[in-house]
């Protein structure tokens, strides 16, 4: 039995892996027509190619689910087709027995996919962001700067350049009852973190000014030491990287932050639930795939069973899509949103595995 997990599982990941560098080739060679259309001004050809290469990463782990699918169908397809699962099923090997060692390429391509999700895409995403933006404009934020809030401080940014200095800082302070009680306005901010130090920022040209119910006082500096938890990394992820584009973790905290804050985060929530649940989703897809195989397209040949699972697929995003902003209108919960979906596969999936049993 081990020898047929074996033959089960190397045939499914050939057929994965064509899967994924077919598809991955595809978007990229798409990615790249879309983008060759930004070249202007310092903007350069390498520029781009530089920026297709780095979102390389993040293509990959948004097609898992779908290669797995489609792979998964070209795969038991194959052995269909060469009647080998006839064999199989005459032999006496149940179809829950095939189904596992199925399973075995799309655990591993999930297992890969999120340390890909966590580890790689976080980082490549933000430089990829980061070196176009610097190389479009030497700048990270847009023409209206940038929000930002710790505590009762409400701070604007009207320009972060790509060595991660500030310009144009404005910091408005407020009382437990909402009232403005200090304005800080600078000229520039430079991030320093010396070794072994905590990090702070360094105003320069700061107009400081206390308000109060009896009198207003104004004080000019020439530089002021500022303390605070954002660094140039931080700005820049917030500025350039969506949600979807973060890790797990740094959504998790960052969806702390915006609760504590009193904001809302129901974005980061919707991101979070995503990834988190992206391996359950893949399961689910093969799950389909191998129901398909086993029942209603057994005897369909190969461009056929690819259709199903674009069609699938297709559906499957839809769903994922059409809930996402419906949770966000309605205000059912986030977790929902991304379950509803999943728990569709396998229902489907039940349903045509019962008929097989």
């Amino acid at each position: 039995m081990r020898t047929l997990d074996y033959y089960l599982a190397v045939t499914v990941s050939i057929t994965t892996l064509l899967v994924i560098f077919a598809l991955l080739g595809i978007i990229t060679l798409f990615s790249i027509m879309a983008e060759m259309e930004n070249i202007k001004g310092n903007y350069s050809v390498l520029d781009a190619l530089s920026y297709i290469a780095y979102t390389t990463p993040r293509r990959f782990y948004d097609l898992i689910p779908y290669c797995a699918l489609i792979g998964c169908l070209l795969g038991l397809g194959v052995l269909s087709n060469n009647s080998e699962l006839t064999v199989m099923r005459a032999a006496g090997v149940s179809v829950l027995r095939i189904s596992a060692g199925a399973m075995i390429p799309a655990i591993v391509l999930v297992a890969l996919g999120m340390a890909v999700g966590e580890y790689v895409v976080p980082d490549t995403e933000r430089t990829a962001q980061v070196n176009r933006e610097s190389a479009m404009t030497n700048r990270i934020t847009s023409e209206f700067g940038f929000w930002y809030r710790e505590g009762d401080v409400y701070m604007h940014f009207t320009r972060v350049e790509s060595d991660g200095s500030l310009v144009g800082i404005s910091h408005y302070e407020f009382d437990e009852h909402r009232k403005l009680k200090r304005t800080l306005f600078a000229n520039t901010a430079t991030f320093h973190h010396p070794p072994g130090e905590s990090s702070w920022w360094e105003l320069e040209e700061v107009s400081l000014t206390d308000v109060s119910e009896d009198e207003i006082l104004a004080d000019q500096r020439e530089k002021v030491r500022w303390d605070t938890t954002l660094d140039p990394d931080a700005l820049r992820t917030e500025i350039l990287v969506q949600p979807d584009k973060m890790s797990i973790l740094a959504l998790y905290a960052r969806i702390a932050y915006l609760e504590e804050q009193g904001l809302s985060s129901v974005s980061h929530k919707l991101a979070f639930w995503r990834k988190s649940l992206q391996p359950l989703a893949t399961i689910g897809l093969v799950f389909i795939a191998i129901t398909f195989i086993m029942g209603p397209l057994r005897e369909v040949a190969m461009g056929v069973r690819i259709v199903a699972g674009m069609i699938t697929g297709i559906v499957f995003k839809f769903l994922q899509d059409l809930l996402t902003p419906a949770s966000m209108v309605y205000g059912f919960s986030p977790v929902l949103a991304t379950i509803i979906p999943i728990m569709a596969c396998f229902v489907f999936g039940v349903y045509l595995m019962r008929r097989e049993l």
